[in-house]
């Protein structure tokens, strides 16, 4: 009687091939680099969330607070934090004196294709949101 199959030692080399070429795959791939956009994504719309908040807060009180942490209170539940790290906050900068009625609010990115507006002044953000006006 003959037997139509693979024995066990063709399917260990089959399967070490495959797990050597998967490996080689991952390496290649860097699921780091698209860990990092995703985070940036959760970034930009964290400071569209804080811009609404910020836009709300102007039309009630004619003027942009002077930050984000205790100001909003009544406008966000809790104002978010970055994804990668609590200790990495967003940065806000209200404009005074000469034009009061400005301000950005800046985020670090992870991929530098995610970068607009970036203003060093600002806490180093590489994308920054600006007021409408």
């Amino acid at each position: 009687m003959k037997f139509n199959g693979f024995t066990l030692v063709e399917l260990m080399v089959v399967v070490s091939i495959v797990g050597i070429l998967a490996g080689i795959v991952v390496a290649v791939l860097n699921p780091e680099k698209f860990r990092g956009r995703a985070r940036d994504g959760v970034r930009m719309q964290d400071l569209a969330i804080i811009k609404g908040a910020l836009e709300q807060y102007y039309a009630e009180n004619n003027a942009y607070p002077p930050d984000i942490a205790g100001s909003l209170n009544g406008y966000l539940s809790t104002v978010p934090a970055d994804p990668l790290s609590p200790s990495r906050v967003y940065t806000y900068c209200p404009s005074a004196g000469s034009s009061p009625q400005q301000y950005d609010l800046c985020a670090v990115m992870e991929d530098s294709r995610n970068e607009k507006n970036g203003m060093p002044s600002c806490g180093g953000g590489t994308y920054c949101l600006k007021n409408p006006f």
